[in-house]
């Protein structure tokens, strides 16, 4: 009896979890290795560790985005990949998703561009700058509305995960910044240093949404 009346739920689970985190790990593992595969081509023709590391962690905000917007787009398949309770929860945020898939997708751009800058990449300074404030602006305008429009649930969330990644930026850059000076470390690089804000907002997101119990499979 026990064993019937767990198995609904742990089909939930694998269903609404473990599925769409598989299916997660393999669009961003097969994103990461064309990126590196990019990086190493003639047309690039290798990176920096910073500048490779942040181009991976851009792609890995574009493919969040892409993703949330491929699943508002259509909502009956974004809800068998995201975990929502079905896809009238996905129509009803239509909005929202798709303004902050689009938010993510160009802040990524942002640090790839960047990342991809002379005198390591192929693209000029110029263009990197105006490349990633495009990016950086453009993204920033379209997710206000979506902030806005934002549930109280979400925005508890929002000032939540700001919170959090104060508090870790603080910790990292600012532990790291005592060691540099006092000569125990290598200052990080400025390009090391945006990399950890992109990072640091993904992790202190995780981490305040799963105390508000939305990791849980719906």
């Amino acid at each position: 009896m026990m064993t019937e009346e767990k198995s609904p739920a742990g089909r939930s689970w694998v269903k609404k979890l473990l599925i769409p985190m598989l299916i997660g790990g393999v669009a961003g593992y097969a994103a990461s290795m064309g990126a590196l595969q990019f990086i190493d081509s003639p047309a690039v023709g290798g990176l920096s560790k910073s500048a490779t590391i942040a181009a991976l962690v851009g792609v890995l905000y574009a493919v969040i985005g892409l993703g949330v917007a491929l699943g508002t787009a259509s909502p009956q398949m974004g809800a068998r990949f995201l975990n929502v309770e079905d896809a009238d929860e996905l129509r009803e945020q239509k909005k929202v998703l798709t303004l902050s898939g689009a938010a993510m997708v160009l802040w990524g751009a942002a640090l790839m561009a960047l990342a991809f800058a002379a005198p390591d990449g192929p693209l000029s300074q110029a263009a990197a700058l105006t490349l990633a404030l495009g990016g950086l602006v453009i993204g920033t305008v379209i997710s206000i509305p979506a902030y806005r429009m934002s549930d109280e649930l979400m925005l508890a969330v929002n000032l939540e995960a700001g919170a959090i990644s104060y508090a870790i930026v603080l910790v990292i850059a600012g532990g790291w910044a005592i060691f540099a000076h006092l000569g125990f470390a290598a200052a990080l690089a400025p390009l090391d240093l945006l990399t950890l804000f992109y990072v640091v907002v993904l992790v202190a997101s995780f981490i305040a949404v799963g105390r508000r119990g939305m990791l849980k499979p719906r």
